[in-house]
């Protein structure tokens, strides 16, 4: 975020104070219309870009907690993005990754990892890996998963487990989510990044769905 001096010098408690207070007037506005019961709660994904080194990825990890200290009803959980065919692998972060999970236990908290994984149409790939490795740390979440079809083990695993798998109609391989559906896993329809790729949002995304003969 752009502060006054034009630099990106923003501290992330200040983009959540202004998140948290938005939500708060969209909340009251709602109430005086008798329209509360329609809303169904925002939150935030602390999420890094896989370039960073681990040792930066500590700096990271630790402002997640302390503003799921700061902030318990905003934060959801934390992810890595980024192009898993060309950026780090989760692999190269587990140290740290394991060390956050310890961190939450000393501190009282408990954030999530929401990891994407499996965003790949490669076999066998670290991109590919990173499905084995996001379901060995626990996640709540597979962001994306193009690669999960070829896997039928992890498929079970993620059913068994109530792991959710989010599906972008904007970018993803529309023939693989039937069979994520009649797999019995939770499935979540998103835009993807609307706001940095002009997506067109949640109502042409659940159309396209509709439309598509393979679905």
């Amino acid at each position: 975020m752009v502060g006054e001096d034009g630099q990106e010098n923003i501290p992330h408690r200040e983009w959540l104070l202004v998140f948290d207070r938005v939500l708060n007037e969209v909340k009251a506005d709602m109430k005086r219309q008798g329209r509360e019961d329609e809303f169904v709660g925002a939150k935030i994904i602390y999420s890094t870009i896989r370039f960073i080194t681990p040792d930066e990825l500590n700096w990271y990890l630790e402002d997640c907690i302390a503003l799921k200290k700061e902030f318990p009803h905003l934060i959801a959980g934390f992810d890595l993005v980024g192009n898993e065919n060309q950026l780090k692998p989760l692999i190269d972060y587990i140290e740290p990754l394991l060390r956050f999970q310890e961190r939450q236990k000393e501190e009282g908290v408990d954030i999530p990892f929401i990891f994407h994984a499996g965003e790949t149409l490669g076999d066998g790939t670290h991109a590919d890996d990173n499905l084995y490795d996001a379901l060995l740390l626990g996640t709540k979440r597979i962001g994306h998963g193009y690669s999960l079809a070829k896997h039928p083990k992890i498929i079970e695993a993620c059913r068994q487990k109530g792991i959710a798998v989010e599906r972008l109609t904007s970018s993803m391989p529309m023939h693989m989510l039937p069979i994520l559906v009649n797999s019995g896993i939770p499935v979540a329809l998103c835009s993807d990044d609307p706001a940095v790729f002009g997506n067109m949002g949640l109502t042409f995304d659940f159309f396209q769905v509709t439309e598509r003969p393979q679905v």
